[in-house]
């Protein structure tokens, strides 16, 4: 092999690793097992409130508990495999930018739902069992579908705001 390569060898090089960046993208999803799972936690720790208020004195402890095991599977290649996770998002390939304003609309959200609690102190009858079965409907119905949008954000952040590679 030649030290310099033909700008047609570069060029098809280049085409080359975009297209393994594409498909590795494209492998970004999760088990939608996990996804139940995620559900099902999230509406039994909300809905426990109304139905087993003795439960405020553990019930932080198991969800901990069961998220500190969740990230810990996940950071073994073989326990993300079983996740559903066999690629992982290169965190260099979103720009700071985009991650930033990622950030701060999470922030904002967090404040303004925070704010809107405090204000309204109007109690709803099974109110955290409406909003657990909510809340769990989110990553069921969307949970493919963000990931899916968290792959398209990293191809135009990387691209430089064309999904197609063009400017």
């Amino acid at each position: 092999m030649a030290e310099h390569p033909s700008p047609e060898e570069a060029a098809r090089a280049l085409r080359d690793v975009d297209h393994r960046r594409d498909q590795a993208l494209g492998a970004l999803h999760g088990a939608r097992w996990v996804d139940v799972m995620f559900a099902l936690v999230v509406f039994l720790y909300l809905a426990s409130t109304d139905f087993l208020p003795g439960a405020a004195g553990w019930k932080g402890l198991v969800l901990a508990g069961l998220v500190l095991a969740y990230v810990l599977v996940l950071r073994t290649r073989r326990g993300a495999t079983w996740l559903g996770h066999s690629v992982r998002v290169d965190k260099s390939a979103i720009r700071p930018r985009v991650a930033l304003g990622v950030g701060l609309v999470f922030v904002v959200v967090c404040v303004a739902a925070a704010v809107a609690v405090a204000l309204l102190h109007v109690r709803i009858p099974y109110g955290n069992t409406i909003l657990g079965a909510v809340l769990a409907i989110a990553p069921i119905g969307f949970g493919r579908h963000l990931r899916r949008g968290l792959a398209a954000l990293i191809r135009r952040s990387r691209a430089g705001g064309a999904s197609n590679g063009h400017a």
